[in-house]
């Protein structure tokens, strides 16, 4: 028995604290999809276009049946014509009566509007459904643009808090340095205040960032939000053509397919309103179905018993309407509402170029610029490692290591800048080309779960 229980216990797992949870970019994305409210209000949307497509599909092949049943109390009555009630005052038992009846009425002619209106409700669907491509991809670029800005906050108030403690280690010697005027001395004084300030701010800016993140990917408050990634880096690029982008954007735009689907939507009900000029022909017919068992059944049958019956019918109907003037009003709106979008295809095409060549431009520039930024950061920090050597042999250089670092310390924030605006830009090519994947995180600055 004791072996047993010692067996037990070493082969029950102790509990640990779970460590938290780091998010990648691409998890925040997709919770954010999954949480955003534009993107759940597009959804319900889509799921009434289909309901209503489903309608559509069902009025075009399935009959039009309608079911009413009765029941209550009438009069009862015994006998029939040549046998009446001997009771003729008129106030006789109530007895029980039901009373079931069916219809049922299947169009045959004109097929084609009910083929119409199925295809208005099919591209109503694809108007929806790219609303709620354009809502996930705006929910994505504002989860990049806060991931990629939390990032910067936090490498700002890391360069903030650095700049103090370098400065402080330069306290001792710079108060005693007689190569300084004394203004220098009050420079650096304010400068420290400066700094505390900056730092307050960088704080604060970073948890309002976290917070705004949190709560764009749909986090809990409770939830504590830690980056996988360990510092700000450019997203990798994969290779692109600006010729191939334009081409794929087009079917990738949400604004665009939208407007297609809108186009052949109208363009189908336009037909379809042409359609009611002709005359609707229809199968119908209907079982009645009553019973009452304080009435006598009638079986004259030209003598019809309301609460006693049983009979059926079917038969070929025509429903022409004369309202001319009216079918001709509702064609001319269908076909100015079907022009109408129609008329704004160039327009919208050329648009949609533009803002591909102009997030492309802006990719461009920004690319450039982080390369500038490069070169300016290397420069920076040759310059102020040899104004540290050589204030280590000469002292009296201090002046020219306080500019190197103050140099440097503006290069440095002007490098993590430039990446922030190279990942903002490259997600917003990315939406310009209505949410084509062209960038990943850089896997060196992931940490490894």
């Amino acid at each position: 028995m004791i072996f047993f229980f010692i067996t037990l216990f070493l082969s029950t797992p102790i509990s640990a604290e779970k460590p938290a949870q780091s998010y990648g970019l691409q998890d925040l994305v997709d919770r954010a999809v999954e949480s955003n409210m534009e993107v759940a209000a597009a959804r319900w949307k889509v799921a009434d276009s289909a309901a209503n497509l489903r309608k559509a599909t069902s009025a075009r092949f399935l009959p039009r049946l309608r079911l009413d049943i009765e029941s209550g109390l009438v009069p009862e009555a015994k006998g029939d014509i040549f046998n009446p009630p001997s009771d003729t005052s008129g106030v006789r038992p109530l007895g029980p009566f039901g009373r079931t009846e069916l219809e049922f009425i299947q169009p045959i002619y004109p097929i084609s509007r009910g083929r119409q209106i199925k295809s208005a409700a099919e591209n109503g669907v694809g108007v929806e459904e790219a609303d709620l491509r354009g809502a996930q991809n705006q929910a994505e670029f504002e989860v990049k643009k806060l991931y990629h800005g939390v990032l910067l906050a936090q490498h700002l108030l890391e360069l903030v808090q650095r700049l103090q403690e370098e400065l402080e280690e330069q306290r001792g010697e710079i108060e005693e340095s007689a190569a300084l005027p004394i203004s220098n001395l009050y420079k650096f004084e304010l400068a420290l205040i400066e700094l505390g300030k900056q730092e307050r701010e960088a704080t604060s800016q970073l948890d309002l960032a976290q917070r705004a993140l949190a709560w764009q990917a749909g986090l809990n408050e409770t939830e504590s939000l830690q980056l996988r990634a360990r510092w700000l880096a450019p997203v990798q690029m994969r290779a692109i053509h600006l010729d191939s982008l334009l081409t794929r954007a087009l079917s990738q735009r949400p604004d665009w397919r939208k407007l297609q689907a809108g186009i052949a939507a109208k363009k189908a009900l336009h037909i379809a309103s042409k359609e009611a000029y002709k005359p609707q022909v229809f199968i119908g017919g209907g079982v009645r179905f009553a019973i009452a068992p304080g009435r006598t059944d009638q079986r004259n049958p030209f003598v019809k018993d309301e609460f006693n019956l049983f009979s059926g019918a079917a038969f070929i109907g025509v429903r022409q309407s004369l309202e001319f003037h009216l079918l001709a009003a509702d064609v001319a709106k269908a076909e100015a509402e079907y022009r109408q979008l129609s008329s704004m295809k160039e327009h919208a095409r050329r648009a949609a170029q533009l803002d591909v060549q102009r997030a492309h431009a802006q990719y461009r520039r920004a690319q450039s610029d982080l390369q500038a930024a490069r070169q300016s950061r290397s420069l920076a920090r040759q310059w102020l490692k040899e104004a540290k050597d050589e204030y280590e042999f000469d002292p009296d250089q201090l002046k020219e290591l306080i500019s190197a670092f103050e140099s440097w310390a503006l290069i440095e924030q002007q490098y993590f800048q430039s990446i922030y605006d190279f990942n903002i830009s490259v997600a917003t090519l990315e939406m310009a080309c209505g949410g084509l994947q062209l960038s990943s995180e850089d896997p060196s600055s992931l940490r490894d779960d």
